[in-house]
């Protein structure tokens, strides 16, 4: 008779795990849609400055920012941009000097279907200022206009 009682105590374990399972799983997929932040203009903007700020700072302080603006490289930046950002963001970047001249004139640094970001509202535009090479002062002024396809 002891055998017959182990027996149902141990389908009792069996069950409470399953049941024990369901809820956990039930509240990770309850939790996972409070989660995901609602998608809003001043979020959507934020988080696109902060990622097109990182990328340029990040090839900054590698000094390969400096190196391909100063050698008007600009078909190897663009290349370098669809590489480090995510391929739903399209991007636009205008490199000017110090008086507001436009150096890349008739190279356009930039990714992506541009109709997006005349109909989108959630464009951001980062400015990011490199102040000259290791050889001389002379400032470049860059605008990286980011908006998710």
């Amino acid at each position: 008779m002891k055998d017959h009682r182990r027996n149902v105590r141990g389908q009792m374990r069996v069950i409470e795990t399953i049941l024990a399972s369901f809820v956990i799983i039930f509240a990770i997929s309850f939790l996972s849609t409070f989660a995901i932040p609602p998608p809003s203009e001043n979020y959507e903007v934020t988080e696109l400055e902060r990622l097109g700020y990182n990328v340029l700072y990040e090839l900054d302080s590698q000094g390969i920012l400096e190196e391909l603006v100063y050698s008007e490289s600009w078909g190897n930046l663009c290349a370098v941009l669809r590489v480090l950002l995510p391929t739903n963001v399209y991007f636009n970047l205008q490199v000017y000097d110090t008086d507001g001249n436009l150096l890349n004139q008739g190279y356009p640094i930039a990714y992506g279907d541009w109709t997006t970001i005349a109909e989108n509202g959630y464009t951001a535009t980062i400015t990011y200022v490199i102040p000259g090479n290791s050889s001389y002062y002379a400032p470049r002024i860059l605008k990286l206009e980011l908006v998710r396809g």
